[in-house]
């Protein structure tokens, strides 16, 4: 019986090291991707920028960007448009709190349960999916270095 428990505990060990030795090739693997697609964009960028028909067609794309920007915040000046973009805003905002209660509800119910699905008041089966980040720590622990989404 000690045996077998001796084994499950090897066994559950040798996966704890293959998983962080997994996960630490991740982080590697995506910063070293990250760097790589930093210095291929800037490549690009100052291949468009060295070009004169590109810089033209650019400035014209800012000009325009500008009259289009001026136009709206005329419109938003209004009350009624204005009153209609803060309540997006707000919406948006509730709609990130909510998301994010629903997920740790659904992290609590799928640990207490078991299950990995859920039946809304519809009727309607859904399957619970989780997703996991790796957050750099920092010294005052409020703002991470890296954040890797999966």
């Amino acid at each position: 019986m000690l045996e077998l428990i001796a084994m499950d505990n090897q066994k559950t060990l040798s996966t704890i090291t293959n998983l962080t030795g997994l996960i630490n090739g991740h982080i590697t693997g995506l910063d070293r991707e990250r760097e790589n697609l930093g210095k291929l964009s800037e490549m690009l960028s100052d291949i468009l920028a060295n070009d004169p028909a590109y810089r033209e067609a650019n400035d014209k794309a800012k000009e325009i960007s500008k009259e289009k920007g001026k136009a709206k915040a005329n419109i938003l000046a209004q009350t009624h448009p204005h009153d209609i973009a803060f309540k997006i805003k707000d919406s948006r905002i509730e709609i990130k709190q909510l998301s994010l209660e629903l997920s740790n509800f659904l992290t609590e119910y799928q640990k207490l349960t078991g299950s990995s699905e859920f039946e809304g008041e519809d009727g309607e089966m859904r399957q619970i999916v989780t997703t996991a980040r790796v957050v750099g720590k920092t010294n005052f622990g409020d703002k991470p270095e890296h954040a890797f989404s999966q």
